[in-house]
């Protein structure tokens, strides 16, 4: 477990599910202070425009504007604690006026069709032990028919050994969690099948209807009472081992932090002990004799059955072309969301691989169409029953036109510095804030957790293009806060939100002051973006005879920007030194009634009243980052480019700050210490109260929160990236052939204008490459061919039956790791051709040899390869495809092979000898797609190469099969002799490698070490 620090949060019991009841003396008071802070505002303004305008105290423009600056000042922060304080008074109504529906209720519910509900889990290389919490506590939901599907948007081709570790395991996830399910729900279904399927149990109304009528005594002594306990034992002690099968879930649990024991305890044990307190009543009951009707024994069984009934898959929208690659949250889900209700098939394009719609029987991922949405970030947790009630609630009347149904989270208790403790109490004092927004009609999404209406994200759901893919946005992805704007979408269609007054879901805080930074730079950028947007709510509400409300207005509104005006008001106030007639002693009453009623919140939360103090300070450190995400906002307002957007850190170990976000601290408080001195010198009193206390206040938040030691080392880690940055190599052109004039063969690239981007990257190396014939005797029949247009290209390449009818070969390289199998370096990479109308490199190379081509298109792709490898890592060699026609031609494989400059090149050849003429240096052998029996050992013995490359067919079965493996080794041991090293080749699975490493193979390459892709995404660096 995480060692505490001094500090770090006590607690170890989370929030009551139901808020405590609120006395009326709480709510007096809270109505008291904004009664007070208004009449305190109201009273200084009056006072300092009469004094300045009125009595001259104003005598010169500089005065003037002063006085109106510190008003509006004055005016802003009066305006955000008043939103506060209003709010909070709307929590209290909404707590004191909450009934939640009892039990029986939802167990009713779930007898009958209950709607369907995909949880929808976005995932961006988290902690694999993260991820795995957060989709059990989605599976284990009390929802029958539960489809889970995690979102990976983790890169397809990872650049380290760590990301790529993430990226497997967040795929082998969700099919161990669901078969660790399908054991205990397989074994109730058939124990609730036994109890209602079975001659005995069909005439069970019967029976019970017979019991009734007869004595209470006489019931105690027929088969019929007996058989009615009987299936009540039964049902209990599926309780008891459903119980006993969540324990041992928890004790498999892996203890990292508080947020593991959160889950553990509060969660997976809290569940099993209510189904053990369900177990001992059926057994007391049998033991009285009572009668339990058959509605009611349904009812306990579909319960149990739904705490197990889930679906868990997996969805990686980065392999596919035809959705959208935006890296932010929205578009991952907007890309899954798009699917629903549709059946699809992959289709491999020049561009890569597609999913289109699939006619009646040919869908190859078939995605359901439900009736709800919720969507869970991956490092969030729901209680059991989350699901249920708020479903629940949708599908009453009343709630009929919400389209969001939330319980804003809350922070986990233990954490286990002082950072994340402090983050936590704002978190959790945002519950209040965002439960009484509701009171007020004046609700937002949060997006860490939520159930959607789908009928109500079809409405809102805009189409438009990349290229030819239609691009479906549901959730907006124009700002950061992409959840924001989705509440306007949804109120300007009509649609309402609602905020379930419980306490159902839990969310990590940052736990390092680097990460902290990144969340709430994205917190504050793009509130300002969308604020103009509210006149389109208000407007489609007068349309639609709904009344717009000045409190929604003025909440929306300081939800929205309240960020921007409070950091630049508080950085005004820090920083000019205002005429000392406008610092009234009464303005501590304006904000003397925030701070109370907060600081009360605090402690009604479970925390204590003095942390108003630090998250004072809390916050004076964060006015950089609010202030650098609200520019962003502004100047994406003034050129239309979005902002980045940057996910929160999810890892052990600490985030490094950025350089602005320590220096800008350090100047706030070399400020503060100024104006103190200043304060002192010119005898400013009441200045220097609140000079002196931001000063003491922000000096204990960099020390408590950011940390000397570690404030220290990040500037040093700066200052070092800024002095030794690293060099990285030129991509230039490809180099001509060298060589006499002649030697290029005809046909080949001569022309780098035929090379276009493959992704879209202006630069990019790797291109769509044209090779088109230029022999003078065909140019006539070509130039007829192009006037027939492309759209005859494919009809060419199927129908061509002479060398007349050739036009062009149009293709791309991609290129596959090869990697040490002991360390996991990657030592070099293998080129690999794909044609843009999808046939083999072997037909392709076929067909030009068939039109007296073979050798111009062959050496194309070794130029291609050559020119494309530019953007790969240096030090690694590179391993091109060389026919034996070509290997046997000097002529034109050496100017080649010049072209090759510094970087190690490996020729694979399949069945050629060793060519006659010496290769340069710096340039291998390597036979290809070779066996392990008596021929590639021959081959090996005569051609001398420096690589074996062990083929596909040869590693078949070598995980389990000692005669492979046997094989393997002597041919391991027999290349060692010979100089020789082997490459297997293929590897698709952790046994295969394994097995390998095991046989001595010390290279290899495969789908499941790394996929073939351009050079600018192909290279994978050592962890």
């Amino acid at each position: 477990m995480q060692q505490k620090q001094w500090g770090a949060d006590r607690r170890s019991d989370p929030h009551p599910v139901v808020a405590p009841p609120v006395s009326e003396g709480r709510i007096a008071r809270g109505r008291l202070a904004i009664v007070l802070t208004i009449a305190v505002w109201a009273s200084y303004i009056a006072y300092t425009v009469f004094e300045q305008f009125v009595a001259g105290h104003a005598t010169s423009a500089r005065l003037a504007v002063e006085a109106i600056v510190y008003m509006l000042v004055v005016t802003a922060l009066t305006g955000s604690a008043t939103a506060y304080l209003i709010t909070r008074i709307g929590f209290f109504y909404r707590s004191r006026g909450h009934h939640r529906a009892p039990r029986i209720a939802l167990d009713n519910f779930l007898a009958g069709d209950t709607p369907t509900v995909t949880v929808l889990v976005p995932s961006y290389q988290e902690d694999e032990r993260v991820v795995r919490t957060t989709l059990l506590s989605a599976a284990l939901q009390e929802y029958p028919g539960l489809r889970v599907t995690l979102l990976i948007d983790d890169p397809q081709q990872p650049r380290t050994r760590a990301a790529r570790d993430l990226l497997v395991g967040a795929r082998a996830l969700p099919g161990k969690i669901e078969a660790e399910l399908r054991v205990p729900f397989q074994r109730i279904e058939k124990a609730f099948e036994r109890a209602f399927e079975s001659p005995q149990t069909s005439d069970m109304g019967a029976q019970t209807s017979d019991m009734r009528a007869q004595t209470s005594d006489t019931r105690a002594q027929t088969s019929d009472t007996r058989a009615q306990t009987s299936d009540m034992r039964a049902l209990a002690e599926e309780y008891r081992y459903a119980a006993g099968w969540l324990v041992g879930l928890g004790a498999r649990q892996e203890m990292v932090d508080h947020t593991d024991v959160f889950f553990v305890e509060h969660i997976v044990n809290a569940l099993a002990a209510d189904l053990a307190t369900v177990a001992d009543a059926l057994e007391q009951g049998a033991d009285e004799n009572a009668i339990l009707p058959e509605e009611r024994l349904t009812q306990l069984y579909k319960r149990l059955l739904a705490i197990f009934d889930c679906e868990i898959t997996s969805f990686e929208r980065k392999r596919y072309v035809s959705l959208s690659n935006e890296p932010n949250k929205a578009m991952n889900l907007n890309s899954y969301i798009g699917l629903m209700g549709g059946g699809y098939q992959e289709v491999a394009t020049p561009m890569g691989v597609a999913l289109v719609p699939a006619g009646p029987g040919r869908a190859e991922l078939t995605v359901p169409d439900p009736d709800y949405v919720l969507t869970l970030d991956a490092d969030s947790v729901l209680l059991p029953e989350y699901a249920l009630r708020l479903v629940h609630l949708l599908e009453q009347g009343a709630h009929a036109g919400d389209a969001v149904a939330q319980t804003p989270y809350s922070a986990y208790p233990g954490s286990a510095t002082r950072i994340e403790r402090i983050s936590g109490a704002t978190t959790d004092i945002q519950h209040i804030v965002h439960q009484g927004m509701t009171h007020y009609d004046a609700t937002f999404w949060v997006g860490a957790n939520a159930v959607l209406r789908k009928k109500a994200l079809d409405q809102i759901c805009e189409t438009s293009f990349e290229g030819d893919w239609e691009i479906k946005r549901y959730i907006q992805d124009r700002t950061v806060i992409e959840d924001t704007e989705s509440t306007i979408d949804l109120g300007v269609h009509g649609w309402g939100l609602f905020n379930y007054p419980e306490r159902m879901a839990y969310s990590a805080t940052p736990p390092d002051f680097g990460s902290l930074t990144i969340q709430r730079q994205r917190w504050a950028n793009g509130g300002l973006l969308i604020l103009s947007r509210l006149k389109d709510q208000f407007r489609a509400r007068r349309r639609q005879g709904r009344k717009n409300r000045f409190g929604e207005l003025f909440l929306r509104v300081n939800y929205m920007a309240s960020i921007f005006w409070s950091s630049v008001c508080l950085v005004v106030m820090l920083a000019y030194p205002f005429n000392a007639d406008l610092l009234n002693p009464v303005l501590l009453l304006v904000s003397v009634p925030y701070f109370m009623m907060m600081a009360a919140d605090l402690k009604y939360v479970g925390y204590k009243y003095v942390d108003i103090f630090r998250i004072y300070g809390f916050n004076l450190i964060l006015l950089p980052v609010n202030l650098s995400g609200s520019f962003a906002s502004l100047l994406q307002l003034l050129t239309g480019e979005k902002s980045a957007f940057k996910r929160t850190p999810k890892v052990r170990n600490r985030t490094t700050t950025a350089t602005s976000y320590l220096i800008a601290p350090m100047f706030l408080i070399a400020l503060c210490a100024w104006t103190v001195y200043q304060d002192i010198v010119l005898h400013r009193w009441a200045n220097l109260v609140f000079a002196g206390l931001n000063l003491i206040l922000s000096v204990y938040a960099m020390v408590a929160f950011v940390g000397v030691w570690n404030t220290i080392v990040d500037l040093a880690t700066h200052l070092r990236d800024w002095l030794y940055r690293p060099v990285k190599p030129k991509r230039g052109a490809a180099k001509p052939a060298a060589g006499p004039a002649g030697t290029l063969p005809t046909g080949a690239i001569g022309d780098w204008a035929s090379v276009l981007s493959y992704r879209g990257d202006r630069g990019g190396s790797t291109g769509l490459v044209a090779i088109r014939q230029n022999q003078a005797g065909r140019q006539s029949h070509a130039g007829r061919q192009n006037q027939a247009g492309r759209q005859n290209h494919a009809e060419h390449r199927n129908t061509r039956t002479g060398a007349s009818s050739f036009e062009e070969f149009t293709f791309f390289t991609v290129f596959q790791p090869i990697f040490d199998l002991e360390s996991g370096e990657v030592v070099g990479y293998e080129a690999l051709t794909r044609f843009a109308d999808g046939s083999s490199p072997q037909g392709g190379l076929a067909e030009a040899a068939a039109h007296g081509m073979g050798i111009d298109l062959d050496a194309a792709l070794v130029r291609a390869a050559l020119a494309s490898a530019t953007a790969l890592p240096q030090g690694t060699w590179l391993a091109v495809n060389v026919s034996a026609e070509l290997l046997r031609r000097p002529r034109v494989l050496e100017p080649l092979l010049a072209e090759a400059g510094t970087r190690p090149l490996v020729l694979d050849v399949s069945d050629a000898d060793r060519p006659d003429f010496s290769l340069p240096d710096g340039v291998r052998l390597a036979i290809d797609d070779a066996g392990a029996g008596y021929d590639t050992l021959a081959r090996l013995e005569s051609v001398k190469p420096q690589f074996v490359k062990l083929g596909r067919a040869a590693l078949a079965g070598v995980e389990t099969e000692g005669a492979r493996r046997a094989a393997i080794r002597s041919l391991v041991d027999f290349a060692r002799d010979n100089d020789c090293t082997i490459i297997a080749e293929g590897i698709e699975t952790a046994g295969q490698r394994d097995a390998l490493v095991g046989c001595g193979v010390p290279l290899g390459q495969g789908f499941y070490l790394g996929r073939p892709a351009p050079a600018e995404n192909a290279a994978v660096s050592s962890r």
